[in-house]
């Protein structure tokens, strides 16, 4: 019984949540990245990977057009408050998700709220865009943090769309059947692994790769 309450409480760790997080956005199938997202969610329900789940989940839905299931996992989001750094993107699509189910109340309050945000944009966003700023050397680059990888270019241009609403700079790279989304480029890798932590500061998570000069 106390190895099963051991075990129980290992697998609620951060650490655990994050090993799994990793594991759901390279899986090549949306479902089992779904389920490992429910299993974090469940399991470590007040890490900043729950909520990035619960969004995660929320972009499916609306991906294949089931703007209820959307709206039902964001709201969860929105509840919370600013006491989560998705509110405002879940916001965002809560009102582009009322919109499409033809409910324009709801929609315009949504409006509302993504429009008073934007008037009161963070100080740390607007630090963290000059980070990225600084941190291009004009030596050939060796180093990135890539955050994503996708087949589908509308997944691709989702989380491009969160990037950039974080005034963060972001590229792709094209590599066989998959869009790599990286940010950032350095000649050294302790620089990669300062902006990683930057961007894991921040809500985002990534890995390290080497590119070709």
């Amino acid at each position: 019984m106390k190895l099963l309450f051991i075990l129980l409480l290992i697998s609620s760790t951060p650490e655990a949540a994050r090993i799994k997080y990793h594991k759901a956005i390279r899986t090549e199938n949306p479902l089992e990245a779904i389920e490992y997202y429910r299993q974090i969610i469940n399991d470590a329900p007040k890490t900043s990977y729950a909520d990035s789940s619960l969004f995660r989940i929320g972009m499916f839905y609306y991906l294949i057009g089931d703007y209820d299931q959307t709206i039902s996992s964001l709201e969860i989001i929105y509840n919370k408050g600013l006491k989560s750094s998705l509110y405002r993107k879940a916001c965002y699509w809560l009102e582009i998700s009322w919109e499409n189910l033809g409910d324009t109340t709801k929609a315009l309050e949504f409006a509302k709220i993504v429009e008073n945000l934007k008037e009161t944009k963070s100080i740390k966003t607007d630090t963290l865009f000059k980070s990225e700023k600084t941190t291009v050397s004009n030596q050939a680059a060796l180093y990135t943090v890539q955050l994503g990888a996708y087949r589908d270019m509308e997944w691709a241009d989702l989380f491009l769309e969160r990037l950039k609403e974080h005034n963060l700079e972001s590229y792709v790279i094209v590599k066989g059947e998959y869009i790599r989304i990286c940010s950032g480029k350095f000649s050294t890798r302790a620089e990669a692994e300062s902006w990683l932590i930057e961007l894991n500061n921040s809500g985002f998570d990534g890995w390290i790769i080497e590119v070709e000069p």
